[in-house]
């Protein structure tokens, strides 16, 4: 039921991928305006993470999901409905929350209801029928604006019908129209999520039926050792695996948001695609990354999930570098299409790693951390990534996203690269392989 609603999600994410940012652009408002929106969004998602940890436990894996679904369904439907810039910037924090959630809750729910043995092909599932599904939705929604002007300007019926609840400006109209019509796919998706049965563990249950006796209340502490407390909790935490691993991805997040964000409005109005070929070189890509998902689990079985990652992030370089420093139509789109193969090769093993390298009851804390760094990395990435197309053109934010990304890699390797004849795949129950290494050690 949970893949089930995921993939016709993805559909909707594929056409909001292609779209979303020529529909901010067609309004007239700036690369950097469009960056500060992003960085909204991904603070509202700050807000969503946050609590999400807390509120699963007490409200469960459902409710979390159906709320994440209604909070970000609404606030897309009313920016849609009303684009002026102060409405964006409000309903981006409820996309930026429900988007936030989602992602916390993905791994752990996976997790939670697969065996160790089945973890790494149930990861490359559900990330290869998201996959599948982002190829339908970036193909038709790259088709989509060229299907609603035509329909325009045949005088179709319905369309016209429409109009006195559209926007005047022709181009973001139908950008509009492909938008809203994209979302109402991802209406019934939430009918899996209310066929989903919250499963509790027995001492859980025992204890919010009150059968557990309430633990005596320890004695107040100072002020000072109170403060001294929550400093040492924080630099455990700053230098724990776990926080080591969210830093290295952290990188790759900030690299990510400089430049990712803008793709679609350096292809069609620097490169001179439409938004058709856009959508569906897209789709081409995300076809591939669904192969690749699933091919990915017999390769992190066989080389290890930390090892496979790495390799692939560094050979990715060469390609982004080269987006940015041959900007013709036909070397981006290979380079784009080799990079993100080779970027997202990593990344269901990554996930399916960090999963099995922290205790199960850690797993929602350990993805709420990893989380928070790369969407407030991608946040800050995006709001100033508009900036340095402003400043440097868009070759710019893909040669400063290859060092951040080839910083990543490195550390990823000091820290995780496990040694001659260690294992890499994690050990539920206990944390292994997020250990600290000694400094005495190579």
């Amino acid at each position: 039921m949970y893949l089930i609603s995921n993939t016709l999600q993805a559909f909707t994410a594929g056409a909001l991928g292609v779209l979303y940012t020529l529909f901010l652009a067609s309004l007239g408002l700036s690369t950097t305006f469009i960056g500060v929106t992003l960085f909204v969004a991904t603070a509202g998602g700050a807000l969503g993470i946050l609590p999400a940890s807390a509120l699963v436990r007490r409200l469960g894996w459902r409710a979390m999901l159906l709320w994440s679904d209604l909070i970000g369904g609404v606030a897309i439907a009313v920016q849609l409905l009303a684009p002026t810039p102060a409405i964006i910037l409000i309903t981006s924090v409820g996309i930026g929350a429900s988007v936030a959630i989602f992602l916390v809750l993905n791994a752990p729910f996976l997790a939670a209801n697969s065996a160790p043995d089945q973890r790494n092909a149930i990861f490359g599932l559900n990330n290869a029928l998201g996959f599948l599904g982002g190829v339908s939705g970036t193909l038709i929604g790259g088709f989509l604006p060229l299907w609603i002007t035509a329909g325009f300007h045949a005088q179709t019926s319905w369309l016209l019908a429409l109009r006195p609840v559209l926007l005047a400006n022709p181009q973001a109209r139908v950008y509009q129209l492909a938008l809203l019509a994209a979302g109402v796919v991802a209406v019934p998706s939430i009918i899996p999520v209310f066929l989903l049965r919250d499963e509790r563990d027995e001492g859980e249950e025992r204890a919010r039926s009150g059968q557990v006796e309430p633990a005596p209340q320890p004695p107040a502490t100072p002020l000072g050792e109170r403060i001294g407390g929550w400093l040492r909790v924080a630099r455990g935490a700053v230098t724990s695996g776990v926080g080591r691993f969210s830093f290295s991805q952290a990188l790759v997040g900030f690299g990510a948001g400089l430049f990712a964000p803008f793709l679609n409005i350096y292809f069609v109005d620097r490169l001179g695609a439409s938004t058709a070929f856009y959508g569906a070189l897209t789709a081409t890509v995300t076809a591939l990354l669904a192969g690749v998902s699933l091919a990915s689990a017999p390769l992190a079985d066989r080389f290890g999930r930390v090892r496979v990652a790495l390799v692939a992030q560094v050979a990715s370089l060469p390609f982004m570098v080269a987006m940015g420093a041959a900007p013709l139509l036909v070397v981006v789109a290979a380079c784009y299409v080799i990079r993100s193969t080779l970027m997202n090769t990593g990344g269901a093993p990554l996930q399916a790693w960090l999963m099995d390298a922290v205790t199960p009851q850690r797993r929602v804390l350990a993805s709420n951390a990893y989380n928070m760094s790369w969407q407030g990395a991608w946040a800050i990435g995006a709001a100033l990534g508009g900036g340095l197309i402003a400043l440097g053109g868009y070759g710019l934010p893909f040669y400063v996203a290859a060092a951040f990304y080839a910083a990543s890699a490195v550390l990823l390797g000091v820290w995780f690269l496990p040694r001659r004849g260690e294992r890499d795949d994690g050990d539920s129950g206990a944390t292994p392989a997020l250990a600290p290494r000694s400094r005495a050690e190579p």
